[in-house]
């Protein structure tokens, strides 16, 4: 996201219409994110990429100018952007975290916190990088993950302004120096887009080289293009640029060379000037021109707002609600604006707000750093039993293992693992994702009572379907190794048992191998056909050396069972749902996975393969499922996966195998 950029240093080269291609640039975010579900501009993310086109354009053209002039300053440009930058986002961070406090459970507080410090310190990309991933919490639920561009935008800031002034010193070839970092960089992105989106999206290296073009274009700032020309390569610049915003989707891999294309559009839209056509006519319109010094401000308050609007209900905003977030985000940003950053940028002792603002935002990150060491202040919830046990749950490990396990292999791209626990001479495998691991506080406890008779293994990966030939081309990629690791771990440890928990996955972006071809694993049937069949053959393979066991779906629901679920949140706070002892229907329960336990059934069949069933453990044999047990204490610590204090003591339908 593009801070103000100090223009009062080239009064006389002011452009309006990067104003106005700011406005585009941050409306097409706040679409995207007020109005995912009527998907106007689903590919409105894209507004981000033009913000750093625009931020590397003006910030190099200041650079240039002041060390061309022999009176460039890093101190001052640094002090420069703190005005800029840090009034807005210390109120806005300030606000957010208060507003955490009213609405927010203890665990969420935290993570709250977190956000605040790593958005204080510039770092919320790299922050957002490690968390990614499968146990990652939703987006939504993140009021300030929009602050990771702000985050990549600082991080340029603090390496361009040296280098290009060691450049200078060493009368290097400036041209040449910019296009070698930018191929270079682009050349990370494109490398990096092929095995890692996520690390693609987040990290400064894949994403500078958008930010260099906006350099480039402010080192040759005098080309002069022919009437003619320039209105057609504004129009064709505009024409990028909304074509990505309307075309492009989060699912797509970004941004890779996808994102030369809205790259391109702002090179170009600014490269035309502002007396060509859709800059003139457009861009420099006064509403345009209006909404674009407002942007950064716009940018700051829009997503906090979604994101605790999605909080506050569990689900997204109604559409008529959307609009008026969009409203409020507009007249939050023009306040700010208006009172904040203005009154700081044209004080006439510049010094002073200098130092206070850098104080504030530090002080905002402390707090933050406070807030998620002491796990989001759980005293606020002390008169609360209820609150207090909710939060507790929430805290659980989903997916680690035991105090007594030993970890034989573990992927850290992939969050894979084999594990073993037990000595016995009896040798069993189980084998599933995340869900098939939060079984093992149950062995964990038969160990710790002497009473674990084999020793056991954990194959498992994070939403691993744990069938063979089933490819992904996303954050999934190395579950594909997974069922081969058991493959390999029967016939090497002569394991005798297997018990295998394997799930249908209908993901974009996944493919079944079958018969030599690529089928997608959509949904389609085509794909469920292919699927089961890989699993058949697989279980048969199994077979060979060791009996097998299919676990059929587990219970899992995301409000019922969920404590994250179980309070009732207002604008003015948050308390303990009055109907959460409210049981679920076992056959609401039951039908989440019918195809597939229909499937895994027909599979046994066929194959000889063995049943087994975790739902009696769990919700006894009655027609209702409580998500509690002892006294009041939540059975799960998501909609899935179960609490380990209730496992070891209540899970018995694996103990024939184990004792």
């Amino acid at each position: 996201m593009t801070a103000p950029i100090d223009t009062t240093t080239l009064p006389h080269n002011y452009r309006p219409d990067i104003d106005g291609l700011r406005a585009v640039a941050v409306l097409s975010v706040v679409i995207f994110h007020a109005f995912p579900d009527e998907a106007w501009l689903p590919g409105g993310f894209v507004g981000v990429d033009v913000f750093f086109v625009i931020s590397g354009y003006l910030i190099s053209r200041i650079l240039f100018s002041e060390i061309e002039q022999r009176r460039f300053s890093l101190a001052s440009f640094y002090r420069r952007r703190i005005r800029r930058i840090f009034p807005a986002l210390a109120v806005c961070l300030a606000a957010v975290l208060a507003y955490g406090f009213v609405v927010l459970m203890p665990s969420q507080l935290a993570q709250l916190g977190k956000q605040v410090f790593f958005g204080a310190a510039f770092l919320s990309n790299f922050a957002l990088w490690r968390e990614s991933g499968y146990f990652d919490s939703a987006a939504t639920s993140k009021p300030l993950l929009h602050l990771w561009s702000l985050g990549i935008e600082e991080q340029f800031y603090i390496l361009w302004p040296p280098l290009l002034w060691i450049a200078f010193k060493l009368k290097a070839a400036i041209g040449r120096l910019i296009v070698a970092l930018l191929v270079a960089s682009f050349a990370v992105n494109i490398a990096v887009s092929l095995t890692d989106t996520s690390s693609d999206f987040y990290l400064p290296i894949s994403r500078f080289w958008e930010l260099l073009a906006g350099a480039a274009l402010a080192w040759r700032p005098d080309i002069n293009l022919k009437g003619g020309l320039k209105h057609v390569i504004s129009l064709a610049g505009m024409a990028a640029v909304l074509i990505s915003a309307r075309l492009f989707a989060s699912e797509m891999r970004f941004p890779g060379w996808l994102a030369l294309l809205p790259v391109a559009g702002a090179v170009a839209v600014i490269l035309a000037g502002s007396n060509a056509v859709i800059n003139k006519a457009i861009l420099s319109n006064r509403v345009a021109v209006s909404i674009g010094l407002i942007s950064y401000p716009l940018y700051l308050w829009h997503w906090p707002l979604i994101a605790f609007s999605y909080v506050i209900r569990g689900k997204p905003p109604t559409l008529f609600m959307a609009f008026g977030i969009v409203i409020a985000s507009l007249l939050l940003a023009w306040a700010t604006y208006r009172f904040i950053e203005r009154p700081v940028r044209l004080s006439s002792n510049r010094s002073r707000p200098t130092h206070i603002v850098a104080a504030c935002v530090a002080m905002v990150g402390a707090c933050g750093l406070a807030v998620w060491a002491i796990g989001g202040v759980p005293q606020r919830f002390r008169n609360s039993l209820d609150l207090e046990k909710l939060n507790a749950a929430t805290l659980e490990a989903i997916y680690a293992p035991t105090n007594g396990m030993t970890v034989l292999e573990y992927d850290s791209r992939g969050h894979s693992m084999v594990a073993q626990i037990g000595q016995g001479a009896r040798k069993v495998a189980l084998a599933g994702n995340s869900m098939v691991f939060h079984y093992g506080p149950r062995l964990q406890q038969l160990a710790d009572e002497g009473r674990l008779a084999v020793r056991a293994y954990f194959v498992t990966g994070p939403a691993c379907p744990l069938v063979p030939g089933v490819i992904a081309r996303d954050e999934f990629a190395n579950c594909a190794k997974v069922a081969n690791r058991l493959s390999e771990l029967v016939q090497r440890e002569k394991v005798q048992t297997v018990v295998l928990s394997p799930h249908y996955w209908p993901r974009k972006n996944a493919f079944v191998e079958r018969e030599g071809k690529s089928i997608p694993l959509d949904g389609g049937e085509e794909g469920r056909r292919a699927f089961y069949a890989n699993l058949e053959d697989y279980v048969r393979e199994l077979k060979l050396n060791a009996t097998v066991y299919l676990v059929l779906g587990a219970p899992q629901s995301s409000t019922g069972l969920n404590p994250q679920r179980m309070v009732t949140r207002g604008i003015t706070g948050i308390r303990a749902d009055p109907n959460v002892e409210n049981s679920v229907p076992v056959a609401d329960l039951r039908t989440v996975n019918a195809e597939h336990d229909a499937e895994l059934r027909a599979v046994a069949e066929r194959t000889g393969a063995k049943i087994l069933d975790v739902f009696p453990d769990v919700c006894g044999n009655g027609e209702t499922c409580s998500a509690f047990f002892g006294a009041r204490d939540p059975k799960f610590s998501d909609g899935a996966h179960l609490r380990p204090a209730f496992v070891r003591n209540h899970l018995h339908f694996l103990d024939f195998l184990l004792m």
